[in-house]
């Protein structure tokens, strides 16, 4: 068979879909559809069956899978040794990051950076996925968890603090006084989750609070926040850089820690190693500006 197939049958597996696939490989629908199909003809087996939920892999698929991802994980293996021994600094190296914080935060850092190393290509990919760093999706994670999984080399740098915000005509209208007045307040909150630090710190100063707007992206709740539609819960770097907002004081105010993320097989290549020291010097100098001080 064309081993190079099984990029395609992997990413349809993976998204569920032709078209998210395309997106994923950078190429048309249809040549996804074609692809699958040779593995198909190649294989001599049905790999996958269309569905109103998306493409579903059959018991076949479902079977040849496991060597599959054994045979793409050698790859990228040898991709990442390869470009291990690369000692130019030209190139593009890709850093993912949470939405707000890479919008808000390390896009103008790293497009100052580009301007002081124009032979690299920076490429920010501001996601809530997690993107792949041994699948070779990115080179750097800048991520608020710290990472497990082997091969990868994980450093904290510094942490994110939150607080509350609102406009000064909404807290005119609308004092808080205490802890306990949140119960009465429009609140504007990121989205219910496991792990989300600011929700677990509201739940403790107020259990009958309760929120008029939520979103997964922190930007958003400064939009509404910025409309005097309530009281927020925001990043420091993000409200206390925000004009139209006045923090709102709370105590014990959460914190998140930042940490850096790269594979170990790459840490040392020169253009990825350059920029994952100018985001270690970057966040360790802006800790006053992360954490409100």
């Amino acid at each position: 068979m064309n081993w190079d197939d099984l990029r395609f049958i992997l990413a349809v597996s993976k998204t569920g879909s032709l078209s998210r696939a395309a997106q994923l490989l950078e190429v048309d629908h249809t040549t996804v559809g074609r692809r699958v199909e040779s593995a198909e003809a190649s294989l001599g087996v049905k790999l996958f069956v269309r569905t109103p939920k998306g493409y579903l892999p059959t018991v076949d698929a479902e079977r040849l899978l496991a060597p599959m991802l054994e045979v793409e994980s050698a790859v990228h293996a040898v991709e990442r040794s390869a470009q291990a021994n690369q000692v130019s600094l030209d190139g593009v190296v890709r850093v993912t990051s949470p939405e707000t914080f890479g919008i808000s935060y390390l896009a103008p850092r790293l497009a100052a950076f580009g301007i002081n190393n124009p032979s690299l290509t920076v490429e920010l990919m501001p996601v809530g996925e997690i993107l792949s760093l041994g699948g070779r999706e990115a080179e750097i994670a800048v991520r608020f968890f710290r990472s497990r999984q082997k091969n990868l080399v994980v450093r904290k740098i510094g942490a994110v603090e939150y607080a509350f915000y609102a406009t000064s005509a909404y807290l005119a209208r609308r004092p808080v006084r205490s802890p306990k007045d949140l119960a009465n307040h429009a609140l504007i909150l990121s989205t219910p989750g496991a792990k989300v630090v600011e929700l677990s710190w509201l739940g403790r100063l107020c259990p009958a609070a309760r929120p008029t707007f939520v979103s997964t992206i922190s930007l958003a709740l400064v939009q509404a926040a910025r409309v005097s539609a309530g009281i927020a819960i925001l990043p420091r770097y993000l409200g206390d850089s925000e004009a139209t907002l006045t923090r709102v004081p709370m105590p014990d105010p959460p914190s998140e820690p930042v940490w850096l993320t790269i594979h170990r097989d790459i840490q040392r290549t020169p253009r990825v190693r350059v920029l994952f020291d100018f985001l270690v010097s970057s966040l360790k100098e802006d800790q006053a500006l992360l954490q409100g001080r």
